[in-house]
This record gives structure tokens, C-alpha cells and sequence, in this order.
């Protein structure tokens, strides 16, 4: 393996809660209320459900095929140039979304925190920290998570509670205010988010009790719903969904308003907390994978020499990609969802499998 490391259940399951929750916690309450309103919060049930679906796949396919990463197995199941193809698409996908993640990161940093100061400044900073731990290897990564991600989202889960002097729950109501169609809109965005538990595929092999894949994609899909569903209440409740579908960042207004006995204020940092030291492991598990999967494509022996290149490429990507934030968030709210989830998220997945079963390639999944 190139990997040697090896991370437990529960380190896995922080992992794939901080790969999807630290960037959506942000950005997605906005788009899907643009979409679905003050019913964003039945989109988040039915977004969670079908990341559910995609986890099940993405984990009964690895599962087969023990040992092996997406990009190996693509080649057992459909052939060495057909599954090249494959592994040659993932890696585009992977440097698209670090380069993607990274732009996000910049960007909230410069338009919520230092607007004099240089996008590039931020995204070569992080990227160069990013490159040190992925060097080190998984151990890192997920060591560095364990022990940061509880705090963050214990702070945060204890600011919405402060919130709850804000809130109106008649805000909320009433329930299907908008039809099927815009619920159904709302829950295909954020089912983008929730399906990068694909990269999961990337980590089975290196769990040291793979048989746990299917409980720690599920706990991490249900966590990450559970909390989604919990910040898009509270902002609605807070602000209503016209005025929340209409700013950038709502969560991080909503966190703003906390204000108790005037002594108590501005605990926004705890939302720029969440989004440092998440954002920090959601581009590094991107930025990983996107390395290991490299290099296992190309068949070395190690993946360290690619760590250099591979976010040189990224800190170039982040900056050519998009103009600016706006620009950036209405391709993920509109072209994002159907690019990444019917393609790499559960297209080829699912069509792995077929083709799997079909030709009686690989194990019994457990």
C-alpha cells in the first residue's frame, strides 16, 4: 500500500462529518432556500436520506473488494484502460473540488473577515500547511480532526442555543409553503454535499476494522443532517426565508444577533472556527485524495512526490476558476449538484457495481 497508516472508527466517522458539514454549515442554508424556502428543512430530510443511499453504495462497493481503493478496483471491474478512464475523471473531479473548496475558504475569509487582504495570500498560506500534512500521511489528518472538530461544533451547538431568544418559530410555518418540485430542488443541492462521502472509497482500505465502513458512512451522513437541519431552524427562525435566501453567509448573521444581558456578543468567531479548522481538514481530505488516487493511477510506489505538484496545480485552479464569490456560489448552487452527484457521486459508483455484479468481479460485500 502506499498508505501505511491506519485510523479508527471513529476518527473515519469525524473525517467524513468534517468533509461535508464544515463548508455546507456556511454556504448551503442560503441555496437551499432559495430553492425551498422556509421548507428547507424538509429538503435537508430528504437530502439525508439519499446520502444514506450513496453511503450504502460507496461502502458496499469497497467492501468487495478488500484492500483496494476506488481507483484500483475501478480497473478490476472494468478493465485496465476502461477503468484508467475512470481513475483519469476522479482525478480531474478531485482537483476541481480542492481547487473549488480552497477558492471557498479564500473567499469567506476575504469578504467576512479582511477584505484589504489578497485572496492568493490565503489560498497559498493554507495550501502549504494542507501540503505538510498530507505529506505526513492519514494519521495526521484524522488525528488533527479528533481533536478539534467536537470543540468547534460543541461551541457552535452552545451559540445556537444562546440563539434561542431570536428565534420565532412561527417563521417556520407553514409547512409546504412551497410544492414538491422546490423541496425537491432544495434536497438535490445539498444530496452534492452529502454525497462526497464517495471519498470515503478512498479510505476503507486504510480503517483498521473495514467491516465498521457501512456504521461510520451512516453515523457521519445522519450527524451531518441532524446538524444541517438544526442551523437552517434556527436561521429561519431568526430571519425568516426571505431575508436569509438572500445573504451569503446566513449562519454566520445568525451567530452575529447572539447578544445576552450586552455582554455576550459578537460569537461569530466561533462560526470562523468552525470553517478555519473544518475547511482546514475538508480541502486536506480532498487534497489527499486526490494525491493517493494520482498516484496510484500512475502505479508508484509512493505518493510524497506528488504532494508539491498536485497543490501547485490546486492553488492555481482556485484562483482561475471563478471571478468572484458570486460567481463561485451560483455554480454550486446550480451546475455543482448535477455535475458532481450524477457523475462521480453516484453515477459511476453505481454503475461500478453494476458491472460488478454483472461479471461476478470482487467479494460479498458485509
Amino acid at each position: 500500500m502506499l498508505e501505511q497508516g491506519k485510523i479508527d472508527s471513529r476518527q473515519a466517522t469525524l473525517l467524513m462529518i468534517s468533509m461535508v458539514l464544515s463548508t455546507a454549515i456556511l454556504t448551503a442554508p442560503a441555496i437551499i432556500m432559495k430553492h425551498a424556502a422556509r421548507d428547507a428543512w424538509l429538503s435537508i430530510i430528504i437530502a439525508t436520506m439519499a446520502g444514506l443511499l450513496i453511503a450504502r453504495l460507496v461502502t458496499g462497493l469497497g467492501l468487495r473488494f478488500p484492500g483496494q481503493t476506488l481507483f484500483q478496483y475501478a480497473e478490476e471491474i472494468l478493465g485496465r484502460v476502461p477503468g484508467k478512464v475512470v481513475g483519469f475523471l476522479y482525478i480531474c473531479w478531485l482537483l476541481h473540488s480542492s481547487a473549488l473548496l480552497t477558492r471557498e475558504f479564500g473567499s469567506f475569509l476575504v469578504s467576512a473577515l479582511m477584505p484589504d487582504t489578497p485572496i492568493i495570500v490565503f489560498h497559498i498560506v493554507g495550501t502549504a500547511v494542507l501540503a505538510y500534512a498530507v505529506r505526513n500521511g492519514l494519521e495526521v489528518l484524522s488525528r488533527y480532526n479528533q481533536l478539534f472538530l467536537p470543540l468547534v461544533l460543541g461551541l457552535l451547538l452552545v451559540v445556537f442555543i444562546l440563539a434561542t431568544e431570536e428565534m420565532e418559530m412561527t417563521r417556520l410555518l407553514p409547512v409546504f409553503d412551497k410544492d414538491f418540485v422546490a423541496i425537491l430542488k432544495g434536497a438535490v443541492v445539498l444530496t452534492s454535499w452529502m454525497g462526497e462521502i464517495v471519498i470515503f472509497a478512498m479510505i476503507i482500505p486504510y480503517l483498521n476494522r473495514p467491516e465498521a465502513a457501512h456504521r461510520v458512512a451512516a453515523l457521519s451522513t445522519l450527524f451531518t443532517g441532524f446538524f444541517l437541519l438544526v442551523t437552517v431552524v434556527v436561521v429561519l427562525a431568526i430571519f425568516g426565508p426571505n431575508v436569509s435566501a438572500h445573504w451569503i453567509f446566513p449562519t454566520f448573521n445568525a451567530v452575529r444577533v447572539v447578544s445576552i444581558a450586552n455582554f455576550l456578543e459578537r460569537l461569530e468567531s466561533v462560526i470562523v472556527a468552525v470553517w478555519m479548522l473544518g475547511g482546514f481538514a475538508k480541502v486536506g481530505i480532498f487534497y489527499y485524495a486526490a494525491v493517493l488516487g494520482s498516484a496510484q493511477w500512475l502505479e508508484l510506489k509512493d505518493y510524497r512526490p506528488l504532494v508539491l505538484p498536485v497543490g501547485v496545480i490546486v492553488v492555481a485552479l482556485s484562483i482561475l476558476i471563478h471571478e468572484g464569490i458570486v460567481d463561485m456560489l451560483d455554480f454550486i448552487g446550480r451546475v455543482w449538484p448535477f455535475y458532481a452527484l450524477s457523475i462521480f457521486e453516484a453515477g459511476i459508483p453505481l454503475l461500478l457495481l453494476v458491472v460488478a455484479l454483472a461479471r461476478g468481479k470482487g467479494g460479498k460485500s458485509s
